[in-house]
This record gives C-alpha cells, sequence and structure tokens, in this order.
C-alpha cells in the first residue's frame, strides 16, 4: 500500500468510526491519531510530510479499533451493499462457552440475543431499553443467569455486540439522522424530513433533535422505534403545540436486566385455522380417487364461536352417499360436533368422473389433457 493510499485508508477508517459512533469528524480522525501515538491528527499530517507513515501492523491495529462498532465482516469484504451485508449478519451465530455453559450469539432484528439451556439475555436495539433475562425454570441454583458472575459476563457479550449492531445503524443512515447541526435539527433516518422538533405517536412526547438522535431514533420515554417518531403531530388537532417537551437528554443503556420466568412448555391453541388444517388432513385420507381429492381440498370448512365444524362438499366432486370415516374421527378426538353439507358450484376441470377412476395425479392430468384434446380444445396455461 502506497503512503498516500495509507492516509487515505486512515481518514476512511477515521470517518466510518464518526458516523458509527455519532461523533464529529475531526474527533475521530484525532482518535485514529491518538492510537499512533500522536497528539492530534494534524500532528500526524505533519509526521506524514517528514516520511512518516504507519506500518501493516499499525494499519491493522487502526482496523480492528475502529472495527469495535462495525461488523468484522464489513472489513473482509469492504462490500457497499449495505442489506447483503446485514442479512448476512443476521443469518450468523456465534457459539462458545462461559465456564462451562454453552451459549449462542445471534442479532435478531438489531435485537442482541446471548442463549442457553434454560436461559437467553436480549439487549434491545433500543438504548433506553433494559436488559431481559429470560429462564424456563425457577431460582433453583441450576440456571446459570443467577450466578452474578456469569450474568455479568453474558452481559457484556450481548451488549458489546449491541455496540457493533447500533455501529451498523448508525454508518448506514444519513449522517445528519445521528449528527444533529447548530440549530438542533436532524434528519429521519426513514422518512427524510428535517426538523428540531419530533414527535412520538406513542406517548405524545415532543422529543428535541439533540434527544432523538442520541437515542437512536428510539422515543427517550416509551421506547418506540423510528417508525412512530414524526416532525409534527398530526394525530393532534393543534400539531402538538400544546404537548410537553420531555426532560431527559437522552437514552443511555440500563445497568440493571429485568427478571422473568417463562413457561416453555408446548401448548395447543386450537383455534379455527388449525381446527380447518387438521379436518381437511382427515378429508384427504377419506379420499380414494382423484375426484375426491378434489373435493377434499375444495371443501368450505367453517368453525363456528363453539368450535363445532360444518363441512361443505362439493357434490360433483365427493359421493353423496360417501361418510368422511377419517374427518369424523379427527373431530371426535378434538371433541367436536360436525355437520355436512352438499354444494354446488364451479369446477376447475371438466368432466369431473375422469378423477373417479384413478388415485394418480399424473394419470388423471394425462386423462384431462386427452379428453380436450378429442374435443378439439386445449387448456390455457397462465404465466
Amino acid at each position: 500500500m502506497t503512503e498516500t493510499r495509507k492516509l487515505s485508508s486512515l481518514k476512511h477508517l477515521a470517518k466510518r468510526y464518526a458516523r458509527a459512533n455519532r461523533i464529529t469528524q475531526h474527533q475521530a480522525l484525532d482518535l485514529v491519531a491518538g492510537k499512533l501515538g500522536f497528539a492530534n491528527w494534524i500532528k500526524l499530517v505533519s509526521a506524514c510530510k517528514n516520511e512518516w507513515m504507519p506500518d501493516s501492523d499499525q494499519m491493522a491495529s487502526i482496523e480492528a479499533f475502529v472495527a469495535h462498532a462495525l461488523p468484522a465482516a464489513d472489513f473482509r469484504t469492504g462490500h457497499p451493499e449495505i442489506l447483503t451485508r446485514r442479512f448476512a449478519y443476521l443469518e450468523q451465530a456465534e457459539h462458545g462457552t462461559i465456564g462451562d455453559h454453552a451459549y449462542r450469539l445471534q442479532v435478531i432484528f438489531h435485537d442482541v440475543v446471548v442463549a442457553g439451556d434454560g436461559w437467553s439475555i436480549k439487549v434491545p436495539e433500543n438504548l433506553g431499553a433494559a436488559p431481559i433475562v429470560e429462564t424456563s425454570t425457577e431460582n433453583d441454583g441450576r440456571c446459570p443467569v443467577f450466578d452474578p458472575e456469569f450474568l455479568q459476563e453474558a452481559l457484556s457479550l450481548a451488549r458489546e455486540r449491541a455496540i457493533q449492531v447500533r455501529g451498523e445503524i448508525s454508518t448506514n443512515w444519513p449522517r445528519r439522522s445521528t449528527k444533529p447541526d447548530l440549530d438542533g435539527v436532524v434528519r429521519h433516518p426513514l422518512w427524510g424530513s428535517d426538523s428540531d422538533v419530533w414527535f412520538c405517536l406513542h406517548c405524545n412526547g415532543k422529543i428535541t433533535g439533540a434527544q432523538i438522535a442520541q437515542s437512536l431514533w428510539h422515543c427517550p420515554a416509551c421506547g418506540a422505534s423510528p417508525l412512530d417518531i414524526f416532525d409534527t403531530a398530526f394525530w393532534c388537532e393543534e400539531g402538538g403545540e400544546s404537548l410537553r417537551p420531555m426532560k431527559t437528554n437522552g437514552a443511555v443503556d440500563r445497568a440493571e436486566a429485568d427478571f422473568c420466568v417463562v413457561d416453555d412448555k408446548p401448548r395447543l391453541d386450537l383455534n379455527e385455522e388449525k381446527i380447518i388444517l387438521l379436518i381437511r388432513s382427515a378429508l384427504l385420507e377419506d379420499a380414494t380417487n382423484i375426484s375426491e381429492k378434489l373435493g377434499a381440498l375444495r371443501a368450505e370448512i367453517n368453525v363456528d364461536d363453539e368450535n363445532d365444524v360444518c363441512i361443505a362438499l362439493e357434490e360433483d366432486l365427493w359421493p353423496q352417499d360417501k361418510e368422511p370415516i377419517k374427518a369424523l374421527i379427527v373431530a371426535a378426538q378434538l371433541g367436536l360436533e360436525v355437520e355436512f353439507e352438499s354444494m354446488w358450484s364451479t369446477i376447475p376441470f371438466a368432466w369431473p368422473g375422469l378423477g373417479e377412476g384413478t388415485a394418480s395425479t399424473s394419470e388423471y392430468t394425462q386423462m384431462m389433457l386427452d379428453a380436450y384434446a378429442q374435443h378439439g380444445a386445449s387448456p390455457d396455461t397462465e404465466t
């Protein structure tokens, strides 16, 4: 790498660090210079003019320093396609151990989750939200998150990754979204509008540009996401003029975690969708030929408020004298009353009786095509 390119790379890395950490460019340049042993960036540039240049180890140390607030993959690839990098990053999970306890660390929609056997810790994207510790067991001494040392180490892992995630977010957003101008005006990272005053749709909060930039566009009061932050309170008749300004200076990471015990045992919620799925599956078991299979697929199955079932079967596809035994058995297992009806509607293919002679879909398809051809027509295929 030439001397000019090395200096340019240092400036580029400083710029990325400034955006990721929401500081000014000159602050980032001075930080980079400090890491290389200079009092400030001006001193570093002066040294460069006198033929000093960072060696490969020093360049690597600056890359590692800047990478602290950015995904490591960003420096390995150097690709500008932010969305591609983000989704690839979300799909990756890290695995390791804390003491004798294995964990996996993963980013899920910008929330960082560290989880192990019977426990999980989530550090939300929102800087002002407390970490959430969930365990499926009571405090019986076995779950490691009840050990203060283990908890702090796991929290440190999650918070370290949260710094990277928030740095990635800041880097992807416009610079003006995280750095107010002299008048306190900031730009919404999603809507693109500029203002020095913002409003929260959830809590009617009135927020300054500096406050909302510091909290990464989450409401400092209720934690609402950037999707609920607007430059006008359009839901208020007076446009939010009477709303009181927030007193908070911005959101910061909460030190204490919130504990909750969750019951992770599987529960059977027999809602309408699941009942219909089971009944239709049973109807398909009752079907012995293609006509009946089509009838099972096209059957209208309705579940009332008391979870009783009405099944309407197409009379051209399902024999009126055939009782769907499997469907009745499933309904009895679920404690449901069943009522059957016949219906008539436009069937998908001509000659429904063709399907009564075969249980093979491919054989039925060929029979149908041949029948259409014999009558001088061919089926239209939509593309």
